[in-house]
């Protein structure tokens, strides 16, 4: 494997969705389906407005932590099926050799509609074939049952619970912690692989 020190900003693929690695251009496409409240229910952070995302994409784009430690991976979500708003967006910090914390947005139309679990595997595809980590960690707030949900069905497990993370929007935030490791995922692509064939 090349070594992710040279190696450019992957794009991840899937399906139904494209994966564009961040740029300060995406940022206002982003801002408008970003604005939504209720999508940020369970984070501690407010709808970004046109200005923050022009800065945080801008240096999002080097795909690097100021330390020169962490990559910053940041990947806007398209349709492959029409030249429409972005559907979301996926993250992952990866600090190799060890792990790859990943997170996601999916913009509420598009909710329920698998875009999400697409997303996370297409990323999981591209993080685990192109940096060199041992598993990928997810963090949740504990009434984030959609969440949880998804990723369960990704086949991450319960690692632990952490109370009192935070306290935002008149709450205190408890967190679920999941993760899975790199053998564990090239299992289920390969079985996932194999039921294809047989059902096609």
């Amino acid at each position: 494997m090349e070594s992710s020190n040279t190696k450019p900003r992957p794009r991840i693929d899937s399906a139904r969705l494209r994966g564009e690695p961040v740029e300060k251009r995406h940022a206002a496409q982003m801002a408008k389906v970003l604005n939504d409240g209720v999508m940020y229910r369970f984070l501690a952070e407010e709808p970004p407005s046109l200005e923050k995302l022009e800065r945080q994409y801008e240096f999002l784009s080097g795909g690097k932590s100021p330390n020169g430690l962490e990559y910053w991976l940041t990947w806007i979500l398209f349709s492959k099926h029409g030249e429409g708003d972005p559907l979301g967006f996926v993250q992952a910090t990866i600090r190799e050799p060890e792990t790859v914390h990943i997170a996601y947005v999916v913009t509420r139309p598009n909710w329920r509609r698998g875009y999400a679990k697409e997303a996370i595997s297409a990323l999981l595809d591209v993080v685990f074939e192109n940096y060199r980590v041992k598993k990928a960690i997810a963090e949740m707030d504990t009434r984030n049952d959609a969440s949880i949900g998804l990723i369960r069905s990704l086949g991450f497990q319960h690692v632990r619970t952490v109370q009192d993370v935070a306290e935002f929007k008149g709450s205190t935030s408890h967190e679920h912690e999941y993760e899975i490791t790199q053998d564990h995922w090239r299992h289920r692509r390969t079985l996932a692989g194999r039921n294809a064939k047989a059902t096609g």
